[in-house]
């Protein structure tokens, strides 16, 4: 780089400008081509994520339709007296097969229920003793299932957690080689005292799946449409598109759990199966039309080459030739003739001309500029170091204000500007990482009188923490944090008052504090760990006390939120140790 540097400054200046000016118009045009390229590539995708996203409503609209025809009809079965008392029955005889007048009723209810839907393929009935019946809408379906051991398969007992529930499989329950169906798995208990007879179930062709999905446009050819079932073992329930890339698409996801990032893939949740609705396509596809718009700036950078390098002989030409005659001028002078009768015309090379002819003058007159510069410049210094706020100056005008809110007897404005007064002297802690305990909490008294001033008086603050924990140091801003969060997001939405517990403890050489509110509460504390300020918390504990410690969250809705911070009493970085030294001192 430096040889070419020296390179460029030996050329004569005609030429540095000619390469001057055809650099910046090669720069300027690449840049604007791969920013055009950029933006034609990202828009494609974009819209691709928008049109098959809605293509995937459509499809899991159709799939959620042909899902609750089956589920209602599963349902049925609970209501049809000839089969629950079938099963009851069969409950209560402890033979090994169901009698031939039960096998003829749960034929009969089970033809009459595959015929009203074609996706069925076979429904399986067993009753709570093991005796297995099953019924296929061909001869081609049903299998004799009596020599496996269902009661310790695993599927059994996701069913039986779902309590009645319809549970789906991605794959055939009795027999996973079979890729031609589907399970959906119910347990069977009576409406009229909810006692358990047994199970129910239905294997259901994938052609299901295939009619969902037909609604997907066939022109890319790398186009794949899957349902992935989560929390199994990385399995796919349904797959299509062209083979070639279904077993890309399968090898990717069973290796690693994921699709890579060569594809480009719109999702959707099926809120009846659980199951997550996938279309996946080749980056390289979509990107085809970007990559003509590439072409074509190509061949718009080359022909602007081309123009800038005439346009730029042509200006070079005209800009060196005043700069030619000046040249001249000053190698005379240089020779010692200083009588220079050459007059300059408007142009910035003419103007040049014209002040070299008062170069003394324009010397002091630029020597008197840089000293009244340097003055003030050391002036602006001076200002800006008497402008500069002094926190000391913070604290004196509220302490003013609260004098003038006593002698006024405003006492609530009173109690408002020395809450606020101690906040600003409790935050900035003269610069240190390291509070008392029992100022952090002198800090959330504090912060509480403010809000409630604002929200009249609707939070309660019950503060118990013990006075070995107050005369602890620990970080400034871990309590805070979680004090404004129950506010906000546990009390604030509350109807009527609530109330926000602090507590304290010291176990050991560890610290305990607990934040807990009786307010909404949450389903899923994910969504309070995301918080900035509960990152920002979590981040400061686990760079000065390392691991172990941090932050947990209990909630419950309706019932309230609790947090507990763990932090270590006992300070083993010297960072700390030093700063807890120099607050003490």
């Amino acid at each position: 780089m430096g040889r070419l540097m020296r390179w460029y400054q030996r050329m004569a200046i005609k030429d540095q400008i000619r390469c001057a000016l055809i650099l910046l118009s090669v720069c300027s045009a690449v840049i604007l081509g791969a920013l055009s390229f950029g933006v034609s590539k990202y828009t494609i995708e974009k819209n691709y994520k928008e049109f098959f996203t809605y293509n995937l409503k459509i499809s899991n609209q159709i799939a959620d339709i042909q899902m609750d025809n089956l589920i209602e009809l599963s349902r049925n079965l609970l209501n049809n007296a000839r089969f629950m008392t079938t099963l009851k029955e069969s409950n209560e005889n402890q033979g090994k097969y169901f009698s031939s007048t039960q096998s003829h009723i749960l034929e009969s209810v089970c033809s009459a229920t595959t015929s009203q839907d074609m996706n069925i393929g076979e429904i399986v009935v067993m009753d709570r003793t093991g005796k297995l019946y099953s019924y296929a809408t061909n001869m081609g379906e049903s299998r004799n299932y009596r020599s496996l051991k269902i009661e310790d398969s695993d599927w059994i007992s996701q069913i039986e957690e779902a309590k009645g529930k319809e549970v789906f499989f991605g794959w055939n329950v009795f027999h996973p080689e079979r890729e031609t169906t589907f399970s959906m798995g119910k347990q069977i208990n009576s409406p009229k005292n909810g006692e358990f007879l047994g199970y129910i179930i239905v294997n259901i062709r994938k052609e299901l799946l295939q009619e969902a999905f037909k609604i997907y446009n066939k022109g890319y050819e790398s186009l794949c449409c899957m349902a992935l079932v989560p929390g199994a073992e990385r399995d796919i329930a349904y797959l299509t598109g062209k083979e070639k890339y279904q077993k890309e698409i399968k090898s990717q996801y069973e290796e690693l759990g994921i699709i890579d990032k060569s594809y480009v893939t719109a999702e959707l949740h099926n809120s009846i199966t659980g199951w997550k609705m996938v279309s996946a396509v080749k980056k390289s596809e979509l990107t085809r039309e970007s990559l003509l718009i590439g072409c074509l700036i190509c061949m718009i950078i080359l022909l602007l080459v081309a123009l800038s390098s005439a346009i730029a002989r042509h200006i070079s030409e005209w800009i060196y030739r005043p700069l030619h005659k000046l040249e001249g001028i000053i190698e005379e002078v240089g020779e010692g003739n200083r009588n220079i009768t050459e007059e300059f015309d408007d142009s910035e090379i003419g103007r040049i001309g014209t002040k070299f002819k008062t170069m003394v003058n324009y010397n002091l007159e630029l020597r008197e500029h840089l000293l009244s510069s340097q003055l003030k410049e050391r002036e602006a210094e001076l200002l800006l170091l008497q402008s500069q706020i002094n926190p000391h100056f913070l604290y004196n005008t509220l302490d003013s204000l609260y004098c003038m809110a006593v002698i006024h007897e405003a006492d609530d404005m009173a109690e408002m500007v020395e809450a606020l007064s101690k906040i600003f002297r409790l935050s900035l802690n003269k610069g240190n990482k390291l509070i008392l305990a029992k100022d952090e909490v002198e800090h959330v008294c504090a912060y509480m009188k403010v809000q409630n001033f604002r929200y009249g008086e609707r939070f309660a603050l019950d503060v118990q923490v013990d006075d070995e924990v107050q005369s602890c140091y620990i970080l400034k801003f871990i309590l805070q944090p979680f004090v404004e969060n129950a506010m906000y997001h546990g009390l604030e939405p509350k109807m009527g008052n609530g109330t926000i517990k602090v507590t304290g403890k010291k176990t050991g050489d560890d610290l305990l504090f607990t934040v807990e509110d009786d307010g909404v509460g949450i389903g899923d504390t994910s969504v309070l760990e995301n918080g900035y300020g509960v990152k920002n918390v979590r981040e400061r504990i686990s760079m000065y006390y390392g691991e172990g410690y941090g932050v947990t969250f209990e909630s419950r809705p309706s019932i309230g939120t609790k947090v507990t911070i763990k932090i270590s009493a006992v300070y083993t970085k010297g960072e700390i140790l030093d700063e807890k030294s120099s607050h003490s001192g």
